[in-house]
Parts: C-alpha cells; sequence; structure tokens
C-alpha cells in the first residue's frame, strides 16, 4: 500500500552528548499529538528542534516552542512578554555534518 505523502508528518531532532540524531518512528506514530505525548511523558529527552512537514507539498517548519509549550503548558509565564525560545535551529538550517550524519560524494 502506498503511503499518503500529502500530509503533514512531524519529526524530532534530539541531543545525546555530541550528536543530533532523529529518533525512528512508524509513520503512523509521525503525529503531533504522539510526539507531544512522548516529549510530556519523557520517552523523548533533550529535544532540540519539532518540525513539521509536507512531502507532497514541499515544506518544512520548525514548531518547537508550539510543541514543548503543549507539552507543558504549566512552564509558560503568562506575564512573561517574550516567549521562551527552545527551538536551537529556528533560524538555521541544519546540514549533515551538525545532524551527525556522514556525506559521501559519488563523481
Amino acid at each position: 500500500m502506498k503511503p499518503n505523502l500529502d500530509v503533514s508528518i512531524f519529526s524530532v531532532i534530539c541531543e545525546l552528548g555530541n550528536f543530533l540524531y532523529t529518533p525512528e518512528f512508524e509513520l503512523s506514530d509521525m503525529r503531533k499529538h504522539k510526539l507531544v505525548e512522548d516529549i510530556r511523558n519523557g520517552q523523548l529527552e533533550q529535544v532540540r528542534a519539532v518540525l513539521e512537514f509536507n512531502p507532497a507539498e514541499g515544506w518544512c517548519c520548525d514548531i518547537t516552542e508550539d510543541v514543548i509549550n503543549e507539552a507543558f503548558p504549566d512552564r509558560q509565564d503568562p506575564n512573561s512578554d517574550a516567549p521562551e525560545n527552545w527551538s536551537d535551529y529556528g533560524s538555521e538550517r541544519i546540514d549533515s555534518r551538525r545532524a551527525g550524519v556522514a556525506v559521501r560524494v559519488a563523481a
């Protein structure tokens, strides 16, 4: 059966020591509510970024702050003027070196 790729899919980038990694999930578990639940329950630790993407439409967004705030609503300070920036990568592109991926180029 061919998967429907014209939907929002969610992925998380975590840190382990000096390495970044993306935990492996079943496609059915790559949903926002599942990631929020896993972060809240401690199944995902050292979260550095949460990405929402749609392969069919070709876009990707950093939604780390939204997911963290949803997972831990009690950590939000309603009196704060500036929301806490949870994502390390909100304004920069993650290349393969920073993600811990070896790059091989064939000529």
